[in-house]
């Protein structure tokens, strides 16, 4: 089961990443976006947490729970936008974001090998099962990780002139 292990694993360390990656920021450098079209470090958090309790987290209850449920999709940048992310505050998103993780490991960690195979039907993508919704996760996890990399980086070296000042004094 060395898939699921490596799942659990890489699933696991998101939210101890974002809080990293968060950590010792202004309020002004979390709501900093590199782009206006791009989330910003905290809309990134926020919208992990939101996609983990209204996505992931019912996803992988249903198709451990449920023969070939219907899984629908979750609007991210709808629910970025309703929600006005850049306004809501990081620490509580943090924990939110562990305990949904938490919860949907603990389910992972009780499967079997013949529950990668157990199916869904997921609205946008079709047929598909745990393996690889398992693998959605964590492409969706590590491309919010590289973005929030490159913000914190970019943060970090001054690359956005409001910031350039701060440091300097």
């Amino acid at each position: 089961m060395a898939f699921l292990d490596e799942a659990i694993a890489t699933l696991s360390s998101t939210p101890l990443q974002a809080q990293a990656l968060a950590c010792g920021l202004s309020e002004e450098q979390l709501s900093w976006r590199a782009e206006a079209t791009k989330f910003s470090i905290r809309e990134n958090i926020l919208h992990l947490r939101d996609i983990d309790i209204e996505g992931y987290e019912k996803r992988v209850q249903l198709i451990l729970s449920q023969d070939c449920p219907a899984l629908p999709d979750v609007a991210g940048a709808k629910l970025a936008k309703e929600r006005n992310y850049n306004a809501q505050p990081v620490e509580p998103a943090l924990l939110d974001l562990h305990r949904s993780r938490s919860a949907s490991m603990a389910r992972l960690k009780a499967c079997t090998e013949q529950d990668l195979d157990r199916t869904a039907e997921m609205q946008g993508v079709g047929t598909i099962n745990l393996r690889r919704l398992l693998e959605l996760w964590m492409e969706h996890d590590q491309g919010h990780i590289v973005d929030m990399t490159q913000l914190r980086r970019a943060i970090e070296t001054g690359e956005h002139p409001s910031f350039v000042d701060h440091q300097a004094a």
